[in-house]
C-alpha cells in the first residue's frame, strides 16, 4: 500500500462537481508532478490532500490512515504554492524553517 492514496476523491462546489473520482497511489520515494492548464484543479487537489480544502467524497489515506477529517497540522503534509506568502527578503532556509518554528520543533529538527 502506498504512502499516499486517493480513492474516488471528489470535490463539488454546490451542484458543480469539479474533481470527479480521482484515484492515485504514491509510494515512499516516488516523485510525481501534476501538469495542466490553469483552472484544471491541480491546486485544489493538493489542497485537499493537505487538508486545506474539504473533500466531497472518497478517501485520502496517508501512511495507511484515512485522514479525511484530520486537521491539516495533524496530517504531516505541507504544500508550497508558487506565489503564496513567501518572504522575498529572507533566504529559502528561513522561508522553510519559519512554519517549523511556529510548530515549536527543536532546532535540530528545523
Amino acid at each position: 500500500m502506498g504512502a499516499l492514496q486517493l480513492r474516488d476523491v471528489r470535490k463539488s462546489y454546490g451542484q458543480m462537481e469539479v474533481i470527479k473520482g480521482v484515484n492515485l497511489e504514491v509510494d515512499h520515494g516516488e516523485f510525481i508532478v501534476f501538469v495542466g492548464p490553469s483552472g484544471y484543479r491541480k491546486s485544489t487537489l493538493l489542497r485537499m490532500v493537505a487538508g486545506l480544502e474539504e473533500i466531497t467524497g472518497g478517501d485520502i489515506t496517508i501512511e495507511n490512515k484515512v485522514v479525511n477529517d484530520l486537521l491539516p497540522v495533524k496530517r504531516g503534509v505541507a504544500v508550497v504554492f508558487q506565489f503564496y506568502a513567501l518572504y522575498s527578503h529572507r533566504p529559502v532556509y528561513e522561508n522553510i524553517a519559519f512554519p517549523l518554528r511556529v510548530e515549536r520543533l527543536s532546532k535540530g529538527k528545523v
